[in-house]
């Protein structure tokens, strides 16, 4: 496994046990809401629907869950995250 992928592994892991620490709800396949998509990555949930309507959030899921029309799968979420690295 290269340090990319390793990094996204160990950002997904983190993600999975902050949704357990703060029993945010998890799918079986691992997504979340849009709410809990904003909560995890520290960002307003407007700002993360803004996002997504102009194609610059991560990957969603036009399949609802928790009340929620749309989800995020937590692997989407590290990907996304691990996109945004900068090495200065």
């Amino acid at each position: 496994m290269g340090d990319a992928e390793a990094r996204i592994q160990a950002c997904q892991s983190a993600l999975e046990a902050h949704c357990v620490e703060r029993r945010l709800v998890l799918s079986g396949d691992l997504r979340v809401s849009e709410e809990d998509a904003a909560k995890l990555l520290g960002i307003a949930h407007g700002h993360l629907k803004n996002m997504r309507q102009e194609g610059k959030g991560p990957a969603s899921y036009a399949r609802g869950m928790n009340g929620c029309r749309l989800s995020y799968r937590l692997l989407d979420l590290a990907l996304w995250i691990e996109a945004g690295r900068q090495d200065w």
